[in-house]
């Protein structure tokens, strides 16, 4: 589902250059799924091409909960695709496109070998937060969700190499290959205007921001994701309508399931934000514990 709502914003948002080529990097997945995915475009959008990969080489390699091990297929671009490509745009399946790519595509990466955009955590990072401590130190940490690629030089500089290598001796490192990409390429990535990977989803209504500053791709970073009841997102109806045009659009009944499941979540997290609610809530929990003790023998 995120894989084709991800793929209908950026047909819908660029539609002066159908059909666009599009790789998808799977370790699996069914022809009815393709064909799921494929039939949430509109005829003629796009040319989806599977790409499988193995990741055996990664199993050994920490992820979050959450997060599959495809993430580290990034990792095998290099081998993806032949020499004769040497720019390419990689994207994360949890954003939605809002705008022409084209101007991201075109921009001069000045001897980069990668443009992106800073990471949220790059502040945090900078200050010395301790929560943060197994996150790798480099000059500037970038979100690995977005990447305008020079592919020949990334080769060249042996970008995948040295994030694998990285990887094989921290292999417990935190935000996975992110962490190895920010390594291997520190130093030698290009900055890029945040509205090219928007990540503030969680305090800002997508919607209510002036169309001349909206962003032009926002990335769902974290587990918090729109499509998720438990999030009690601010974008999820802006996200469902992006999902509402695709092959995985929700039935009514699921509609009013993930309403009344959202209405529930958001009062658990009120509740949970009043103090006397809760020292109310551990006193009524240790009485009921006291009272299931069994009374002592005399």
């Amino acid at each position: 589902m995120p894989l084709a709502t991800t793929l209908r914003s950026i047909v819908e948002a660029n539609r002066g250059n159908w059909p666009l080529d599009c790789h998808v990097l799977t370790d699996g997945f069914s022809e009815a799924a393709k064909r799921r995915v494929s039939e949430s475009l509109p005829n003629g959008a796009a040319r989806i091409q599977w790409v499988a990969v193995s990741l055996e080489l990664f199993r050994g390699f920490y992820t979050a909960p959450g997060v599959s091990v495809l993430t580290f297929a990034r990792l095998l671009i290099p081998g993806v695709f032949p020499d004769t490509v040497s720019r390419l745009l990689y994207l994360d399946t949890d954003i939605l496109v809002l705008d022409d790519l084209m101007p991201l595509w075109e921009i001069d990466l000045e001897g980069a070998v990668v443009g992106a955009v800073l990471d949220g955590l790059d502040r945090h990072l900078k200050s010395g937060t301790r929560a943060f401590a197994g996150v790798p130190r480099v000059q500037d940490y970038f979100n690995a969700g977005v990447l305008l690629i020079d592919l020949e030089r990334w080769r060249k500089q042996g970008i995948s190499e040295a994030a694998f290598e990285y990887h094989t001796r921290f292999p417990s490192s935190p935000y996975s290959d992110q962490d190895g990409i920010n390594v291997a390429c520190d130093g030698l990535w290009k900055c890029l205007d945040s509205r090219w990977n928007f990540q503030d989803h969680f305090a800002r209504k997508i919607e209510a921001i002036a169309q001349h500053e909206r962003p032009r791709i926002v990335h769902f970073v974290t587990g918090s994701k729109p499509w998720k009841v438990s999030s009690g997102s601010l974008n999820a109806s802006f996200y469902d309508s992006f999902r509402s045009r695709t092959k995985f659009r929700r039935s009514a009944r699921e509609k009013y399931v993930d309403v009344l499941g959202t209405s529930w979540y958001c009062s658990k997290r009120m509740l949970g934000r009043l103090p006397f609610l809760r020292v109310a809530w551990n006193k009524l929990k240790q009485s009921q514990q006291a009272r299931a003790r069994p009374a002592p023998r005399l």
